[in-house]
């Protein structure tokens, strides 16, 4: 085929929404278009239906099929056009729903004994029952079964929404969501089955949340709670009450309440047998001991009974009540003249907190377990201030206490007491307070406004630590703003060594001349004219050295130069130096006077020569000077001194003790004069003898 010659045709088909176009092309001839077609029609919107098309021309494909997300959830268009959803098999009622993202039919109602599943269908509801099991998982695939606690195991439930089969009744359990209703053996237990007689472990959480082990009683068929086991002194909680050993302690914690367990668990009073007598557990009402049972305590305490207050068996019944009230002191006291309620310290024990050396701070601070420290003590005492047992008296056995001690509103600190708190002798047991350099001056006791209610301390050594920082202070106690009811009695009171007050600076140097002084020329021949004479004028001026120029604060204060000689003239005197410079009202150096001039050669009777011309064959005036040096320029004025601390304590503030502030700098002392220059050297006047 020629294409140059050949026609082109165009062929136009329109049937409905199809177009069909078909061209041949031939090059360099006009293009001729036939149509042969039926005119264009415009598409016509219809009611939508499920055929994934867009019937109704809304821009949406089957959009009343289908749900926000294009999943096909209509009952008769479930997951595809044209799947209905309808029951089948077990299911009685279904729906299109969506599960795991994928549109399906549920079934929501199933034939008795099944349920609907997690998968959509109807499986059998009562299958897995009381199986054991981890999670719900392990249940089986109804929606309804659960993984639950049945009679302490974890077995499978399910819901009473579709009743329960025989053998179980709905009853309330805890799940992890909260408490809900679940199908549960009657017995109350998987395990437990008519018949059946045992106990099975369970556990019980006790006020805290924490899990006790207990124990559910099988019997034929029916389980029991779960129930704690009896409370035994073991320090442990037992009964799953919260407390420990309720019943061999009391309200203290002291193991004070059975005799068999006396002080602590085991410890049985009544396997031992004495000479003295029976043995009953007492003494020290926070660490009880086995003590002798006395005749006079059965019947009420009175003065005039005799009880057992040094603990030791071997004594007997040694102390006689005196009193029932007990007050510290008096100083010189011991025995029951000291314990006078013969509760075995001095003091009434039960409100009372004792320390020693030998003490830890861990223990109840009771005579026979004191603490160790007593700021401990304090801060013991203070919690207890305001509650039904107050503990506000502290008694300190002898010994050295490293701690500054901070007193505390209404506690009460007695000191000098014998180890087994019985004898009170501030001189021969000494109790010594020992500050930390840390604390404020070093102080051993500080004390921030104690005293609005009683508040003591006595029969104590206090010694401060010494200053560890320059210019600081040292105390021994320290109190601030003490208020009214604050009593320190009988106290020794070293404070440490204080350290020296910081020294002044020292002033600045003066500084060195601004323009240094300079040398004088050096001696040479006089410049002569025709005649031998030396010829008078600038040429024979030998310059003498510059003095150094300086000023101090704007005052000049340059030294002398030095004198400048010219041609000499026997017996005259040369040039002087001139004089230094000074501020006003002071003197700077002179300048020093110049030398005399000689005369030369010698000539005459004591010469062998017509003319002598050695080195010393010189006339001089019968009175020769030589030049002399200037003068020093006088010493500067003295500064005065700075002004000391007037108050040599300080003062307080909130953060500690600031020392006085009220020193003063010594002022510059005044410039030096500048020096005075020297004279100039004297010359020698020659004749000359030209036939020598």
């Amino acid at each position: 085929m020629n294409l140059m010659n050949a026609r082109s045709t165009v062929l136009v088909h329109i049937a409905k929404l199809s177009l069909v176009v078909l061209v041949a092309c031939g090059s360099r001839t006009s293009l001729n278009l036939e149509v042969e077609s039926e005119p264009l029609v415009r598409p016509v919107p219809s009611p939508e239906v499920c055929n994934r098309l867009d019937d109704d021309l809304n821009g949406q494909v089957d959009d009343p099929f289908r749900d926000a997300l294009g999943r096909y959830v209509d009952l008769d268009h479930c997951g595809v056009c044209d799947a209905a959803c309808r029951p089948q098999g077990r299911e009685l009622e279904v729906t299109c729903g969506v599960i795991e993202e994928t549109a399906r039919c549920i079934a929501t109602l199933c034939e008795d004994g099944f349920a609907p599943s997690r998968a959509g269908g109807c499986v059998p509801l009562f299958d897995s029952l009381c199986l054991p099991c981890v999670n719900d998982g392990d249940c089986g695939e109804a929606v309804v079964a659960r993984c639950e606690d049945i009679g302490g195991e974890t077995r499978c439930s399910v819901g009473c929404e579709f009743g329960c089969p025989d053998g179980y009744e709905c009853r309330e359990v805890d799940d992890e969501d909260g408490p809900r209703e679940a199908c549960v053996p009657s017995g109350g237990s998987c395990t437990c089955t008519p018949g059946d007689r045992f106990d099975l472990a369970c556990a019980l959480e006790d006020p805290d949340g924490l899990l006790c082990p207990g124990a559910s009683e099988c019997d034929d068929g029916i389980l029991s709670e779960c129930l704690a086991p009896a409370e035994v002194c073991d320090e442990v909680d037992n009964d799953c009450d919260g407390l420990l050993d309720e019943g061999f302690r009391d309200d203290r914690g002291a193991y004070i309440l059975d005799i068999q367990h006396c002080g602590e668990c085991g410890v049985d009073c009544t396997e031992s047998e004495v000479p003295e007598g029976d043995l009953i557990c007492g003494g020290d009402p926070f660490a009880p001991s086995c003590v002798l049972l006395c005749p006079d305590t059965e019947d009420g305490l009175m003065p005039g009974d005799r009880l057992d207050a040094d603990r030791d068996i071997a004594t007997g019944c040694e102390c006689v009540l005196g009193a029932l009230d007990d007050q510290p002191g008096p100083v010189g006291a011991e025995g029951d003249a000291l314990d006078v309620n013969c509760d075995g310290a001095d003091g009434i024990v039960l409100e009372s907190i004792y320390v020693a050396t030998d003490g830890d701070d861990a223990n109840p601070g009771s005579p026979t377990r004191p603490l160790r420290t007593i700021n401990a003590a304090i801060e013991l005492a203070t919690s207890t201030l305001g509650t039904d047992a107050p503990r506000r008296h502290i008694f300190i056995a002898s010994g050295a206490y490293a701690e500054t001690v901070s007193l505390a509103d209404g506690v009460l600190i007695h000191g000098g007491y014998r180890r087994d708190f019985r004898e009170l002798s501030p001189d021969g047991f000494r109790v010594e307070i020992r500050g930390e350099t840390d604390a404020l001056g070093g102080a051993g006791v500080v004390g921030d406004e104690v005293g609005e209610r009683e508040t003591v301390l006595e029969w104590v050594e206090v010694r401060g630590a010494d200053a560890a920082l320059e210019s600081s202070a040292a105390f021994g106690i320290v109190l601030r703003a003490p208020r009214e009811n604050l009593a320190l009695r009988s106290l020794t009171v070293r404070s440490g060594a204080a350290t020296a007050g910081r020294s002044g600076l020292s002033g600045s140097r003066g500084v060195s001349p601004e323009v240094a002084a300079s040398e004088g020329a050096p001696p040479r021949a006089a410049i002569e004219d025709a005649g031998r004479t030396c010829r008078p004028g600038p040429e024979n001026v030998v310059s003498g050295g510059t003095g150094g120029r300086h000023s101090c604060d704007g005052t000049t204060v340059d030294g002398g130069d030095g004198g400048s000689p010219t041609c000499p003239m026997f017996a005259d005197t040369q040039d002087s130096g001139t004089g230094g410079r000074a501020v006003a009202g002071a003197a700077g150096g002179s300048g020093g006077r110049g030398g005399q001039d000689s005369r030369g050669p010698i000539m005459g009777i004591s010469c062998s020569e017509p003319v002598c011309c050695g080195l010393a064959d010189f006339t001089v005036p019968s009175r020769f000077e030589g030049p002399q040096s200037g003068t020093r320029g006088g010493d500067g004025a003295i500064g005065s001194a700075g002004a000391g601390c007037r108050d040599p304590f300080g003062r307080f503030s909130r953060d500690g003790w600031v020392p006085a502030e009220n020193a003063t700098r010594g002022t510059d002392g005044s410039p030096g004069a500048g020096g005075g220059g020297g004279g100039a050297g004297g010359g020698a006047e020659m004749t000359f003898f030209d036939d020598v």
